[in-house]
């Protein structure tokens, strides 16, 4: 194959100069990224090119001592020269594929630790993002995946029992002794194996030093909005309450993907029910599948931002304390309360139509009507000019209103968004969460009709949205069982009934509100009557 004694090793030399100088002109992290990448078979590919390359160049003297096979001429002109640059050429191919596609193996997952604490410390969040996303899916199935051969151990030692035969009273087969001694020894080989085998352990390192820092996911919040979606398929975001930190962070920048999102989600279907169009990923994660925000808890999240903000946001307080402005034309936009208000709307009004069986903790709304009235200022002369005198009026308009639109959601329920599984399941009451609904509404207007920083006028004003909810529900006859509740509720209160003044109260601004809407209300004017007389007696 080759006519010339002379071994010429200047390309050798050349490129194993080329790579000494790379190795120690890059990084320590750059290092950290090619341990990662490459593995076990990778090296094994460049060891068999580094064999072959020699092999060529020295087979004057392989050839000598007989230990040169030939396969006949060069062909197409080729020769050992042009041989090792094509095998150099493919073998750098391979490795920059190699590592510009990586893959993440049990046996490197040290390695990549490393790499990320590294990328982590150093603030590189972006570069983190980047390399950790690829990796993601196969990072969460080594937190609770075991290794080929344990997995092969349990299933050939699983123990196997048959209820049926139990039942009977059948005596379970007895083992041989030798599959007795075989199944202690894969025992004691599977722990063993266990104690050396630490990748998922961290891999859960891994994932947890990535839920926890708060520097690192509010800069995920704003910048990488989407991978955190990812990061919460993981049991660790669960455990240490990523969705909260996650949530909070997206509340505080007016100018997250969040506040994009919700101002862009504004086309209404089935009433008051906003769509939710693919392009807003965030929306339709939470809540195309209503278990999602359940199983995430993204009610607490969203409840405990808001309750946090009102209580300890004193600029947020004093601006929301202001004339309303353009409050309602832009400032709401920007508005973690009402962001925050949108976000339990959409989410309780897509439970309600998938036939949740869980209120998803909708009773935050009576809890944001408390500090919001904690917080309010006393009412001034301007209120009775003006539908909503303040941010907060608005803010406590939209709470009634949202909570009303629930109880009515019920009569727009389709039996072709709800899972077969879920319709089927015994006890389902596809009003389930409109009744809880009720509830929360009676809640809020026992605390809002005797507040003193509201206006006379501003009560009659929610309180002739809570009538009107009413009688759109009681025209309809299969929503008796919802219309019940709704005054119960409202008049009565729930499991803690309403006192006497608040009754009497009641009253006095339902005998201020419109006379034709007296008239057509007759059944909640009676009930608040009996009410009345049967706490009187």
């Amino acid at each position: 194959m080759t006519t010339s004694t002379q071994i010429d090793t200047s390309s050798l030399l050349t490129i194993l100069g080329v790579l000494a100088a790379v190795w120690a002109l890059i990084s320590p992290t750059s290092r950290l990224r090619l341990r990662f990448c490459i593995t076990w078979g990778d090296w094994f590919v460049g060891g068999v090119v580094f064999v072959l390359i020699h092999y060529l160049v020295f087979a004057p003297i392989l050839e000598r001592l007989g230990l040169y096979y030939s396969f006949g001429g060069w062909k197409w002109g080729l020769d050992s020269s042009s041989a090792v640059y094509l095998l150099l050429l493919t073998v750098a191919c391979y490795f920059f594929w190699r590592t510009r596609f990586p893959t993440l193996a049990r046996s490197r997952v040290h390695i990549f630790r490393e790499l990320i604490e590294n990328l982590h410390l150093t603030r590189r969040y972006d570069e983190l993002v980047l390399l950790v996303e690829p990796q993601l899916p196969r990072l969460i199935a080594l937190t609770k995946r075991l290794p080929w051969y344990v997995r092969w151990i349990d299933s050939l030692n699983g123990n196997k029992f048959d209820t049926a035969a139990m039942l009977r009273g059948d005596i379970p087969a007895v083992l041989p002794a030798w599959r007795e001694r075989l199944n202690s020894l894969l025992q004691r080989l599977r722990s063993w194996s266990l104690a050396r085998d630490d990748a998922s352990k961290q891999s859960r390192e891994i994932l947890v030093s990535l839920v926890t820092s708060p520097e690192l996911t509010i800069h995920l919040a704003l910048a990488h909005p989407h991978f955190c979606l990812k990061l919460l398929k993981s049991d660790e975001a669960k455990h240490y309450e990523f969705i909260e930190h996650y949530i909070d962070a997206l509340l505080d920048a007016s100018g997250s993907r969040l506040y994009v999102e919700l101002k862009n989600n504004q086309d209404l279907r089935d009433g008051n029910r906003l769509s939710l169009p693919d392009s807003n990923r965030l929306l339709r994660y939470f809540f195309a599948d209503a278990e999602i925000a359940v199983e995430n808890g993204l009610y607490k999240a969203i409840g405990e931002a808001i309750c946090r903000r009102l209580d300890e946001d004193g600029r947020l307080v004093e601006k929301l304390n202001k004339p309303l402005g353009s409050y309602c034309e832009v400032g709401r936009f920007r508005c973690p309360i009402n962001s925050g208000i949108t976000l339990f709307e959409i989410m309780v009004h897509e439970g309600i139509h998938q036939g949740l069986q869980d209120h998803m903790w909708l009773y935050y709304f009576n809890h944001f009507v408390e500090k919001i009235l904690n917080q309010m200022d006393m009412p001034a002369n301007w209120e009775s000019v003006r539908e909503w005198p303040t941010p907060f009026h608005y803010l406590l308009y939209r709470l009634i209103s949202v909570t009303t639109d629930w109880v009515e959601q019920c009569a727009r329920i389709k039996d072709s968004e709800i899972p077969d599984a879920t319709r089927n399941a015994d006890g389902f009451d596809r009003h389930y969460i409109s009744k809880e609904a009720t509830t929360a509404l009676g809640a809020i207007l026992e605390v809002i009709i005797p507040s003193e920083k509201l206006s006379e006028s501003f009560k009659r004003y929610l309180l002739e949205v809570v009538i009107r909810s009413h009688m759109e529900i009681e025209r309809n006859p299969k929503l008796a069982d919802v219309s019940s509740p709704f005054l119960k509720a409202v008049i009565l209160g729930g499991d803690m009934p309403t006192k006497n003044e608040y009754r009497f109260t009641l009253r006095n601004v339902f005998q201020r509100v419109d006379h034709v809407m007296r008239r057509r209300a007759s059944k909640f004017q009676q009930a608040l009557d009996d009410a009345l007389i049967t706490k009187s007696d």
